[in-house]
């Protein structure tokens, strides 16, 4: 049975690069199923039927199958149990080779028995009216690319463009596939015989109009094919960089640098970012890298204060400084750069990590004080400061400036932090801990999730009274299942409370469905069948007109 005819060639070859990604994982095949799970933007569970070797029915949670296509998921599946380890009752693929060559024979055979005129006059024909196939044969056979054929390349790929984004300018989820593969396939195809022929600069300008293409176009990308091609194209720039000449390295350099700036889309500009900052390591570009980042630290600086500004010179300041290490005159360079751009909070962040990697602790509390006020609208930078300082403390074993670091820390900082609660009670004897404790509690401010200690410390009646005083179901269902067994009345009535108010302002059958489900808890509990009761006969009463309500109760 050949279950390749029940896909179209462009899932099956999705399929088969997920079965090659080794996309496919907890495949368990029985006699009358396989299921697996195929991982990619999104798990997907797939679940294939069969009968008598046959297949009967297959299911895939991805949106695509929704409407009872065939996807790519199913297709990856099949190909894991044809020509994986667990292989099926398919033939072998060297069985299928073997017809392929033998087709390929044929073909020949034909060629050769047919005049060359025809032949010539036939291939002229196809050629001229199929210009893919024009610049494959012209390629194949080893012809030097012009600028009009990487134009014809261009027009392909705007070409691909048009196809699959329609009247409205945009790529369904439907379609994103089609489209990323055929992109996938000039790279392959194409993009990899140029490199193999060593006509790199042709190569290099294709990958460049694809990876801006796929920047540009407008299209949900849900299932992550932008991200895959990307990466493809990345890997042949960081190839073709070791194969290329002095001069057509140059001119890559030079692509790369022109744009970082702005004109790609951000989430694609870091990988030209990657590729400028981590490749190109020979000693002259090293003065080119400077000068480049130098402007973009400039730029980036003179705009008005925000966190984009912040944002954009903090991504440059780091590989910068990391550059003056190698120079001779780099360590004056970057103690007068620290202090120019000081009020950056990368900036600083980096010259406390240098300190600490010197063990320069006092320099580093230093910059940590200066964090704190310069970042203090910061909360989670303000967070880590804090927290940096209290193990700087710990590692020199300064106990008093420690301690009350994590009483900072702990009614401050980070109000009613268990992590931090835990620290201090290591400090203290049993007996010094029961008055520490009340100390901490006193001074928590409201809302500092004071309920998570009151747990820690087994405080169940101040636990209890949190949960019956809180609003809401977060506080009962956190902590309703510890405190049920001492305390099952009130837990019982703040449940009752809680559904009870639900219930007069809901209108919609989800929620409905949810409070049956709290209906359920409760009867779970001592006493609680018969609570229930009574509430479901008041409310089939009171909301007599709420027919999905009435609807939900039955399932109770």
């Amino acid at each position: 049975m050949n279950w390749e005819r029940l896909f179209s060639a462009r899932i099956l070859e999705r399929g088969y690069d997920y079965y090659l990604c080794n996309a496919v994982k907890n495949m368990e095949v029985t006699e009358d199923s396989i299921t697996a799970d195929v991982l990619g933007t999104e798990n997907y569970q797939v679940e294939i039927t069969l009968e008598e070797g046959e297949i009967l029915d297959m299911y895939c949670s991805c949106p695509y199958a929704e409407d009872g296509k065939n996807c790519k998921h199913m297709a990856a599946v099949l190909y894991e149990w044809t020509e994986g380890d667990d292989q099926g009752i398919y033939p072998d693929r060297e069985e299928l080779t073997t017809k392929k060559s033998g087709a390929k024979e044929e073909i020949r055979k034909l060629i050769q028995e047919t005049e060359p005129e025809i032949v010539e006059e036939f291939l002229a024909d196809l050629l001229m009216q199929d210009e893919q196939l024009m610049l494959r044969f012209k390629r194949t056979a080893g012809k030097n690319l012009s600028e009009e054929d990487i134009e014809r390349y261009f027009h392909q790929v705007d070409e691909i463009t048009w196809r699959y984004q329609g009247r409205d300018g945009f790529i369904n989820y439907y379609e994103a596939d089609g489209f990323i593969l055929e992109l996938q396939q000039i790279l392959m195809n194409d993009v990899r015989t140029m490199i193999n022929q060593k006509n790199y600069k042709c190569a290099f300008r294709l990958m460049n109009y694809i990876f801006e293409t796929i920047g540009e176009v407008d299209m949900d990308d849900s299932d992550g094919g932008t991200g895959m091609l990307a990466d493809e194209i990345y890997n042949d720039w960081r190839e073709l960089l070791d194969y290329v000449d002095e001069k057509e390295k140059h001119e890559m350099f030079d692509w790369f640098s022109a744009h970082l700036n702005g004109s790609v889309i951000d989430y694609l500009e870091e990988y030209i970012y990657q590729i400028v900052l981590n490749e190109f390591p020979e000693k002259e570009y090293q003065p080119l890298k400077l000068k480049f980042i130098e402007k973009k630290i400039k730029n980036a600086a003179s705009k008005e204060k925000s966190w984009s500004r912040d944002y954009e010179l903090g991504r440059w300041v780091v590989p910068y400084l990391d550059l003056l290490k190698k120079q001779k005159d780099g360590e004056e360079k970057r103690e007068s750069f620290f202090w120019q751009y000081w009020d950056n909070s990368s900036v600083r962040r980096y010259y406390i990590d240098q300190c600490m990697k010197k063990r320069d602790y006092e320099k580093a509390l230093g910059a940590l004080d200066d964090s704190i006020y310069f970042d203090q609208s910061y909360r989670g930078l303000v967070i880590e400061y804090e927290q940096m300082k209290k193990n700087i403390y710990q590692i020199q074993d300064r106990k008093q400036e420690y301690e009350a670091q994590l009483w900072k820390l702990e009614t401050e900082v980070i109000p009613g932090s268990l992590e931090t609660f835990k620290e201090l009670k290591k400090l203290y004897s049993k007996e010094e801990w029961i008055s520490r404790r009340e100390e901490i509690f006193q001074k928590l401010p409201p809302r500092s999730n004071i309920e998570r200690l009151y747990k820690e410390e087994k405080l169940y009646d101040r636990l209890l009274n949190c949960v019956v005083n809180s609003h809401g179901m977060f506080a009962l269902q956190e902590y309703g299942g510890i405190l049920q067994k001492e305390y099952p009345e009130e837990i019982l009535q703040k449940y009752r409370t809680e559904v009870e108010k639900m219930a007069v302002r809901t209108s919609d059958r989800k929620t409905y469905q949810y409070l049956v489900s709290l209906l359920r808890t409760m009867k779970k509990m001592k006493g609680g069948s018969k609570l229930v009761e009574e509430i479901v006969r008041d409310w089939r009463q009171r909301y007599r007109n709420r027919r999905a309500m009435l609807d939900e109760l039955n399932r109770l």
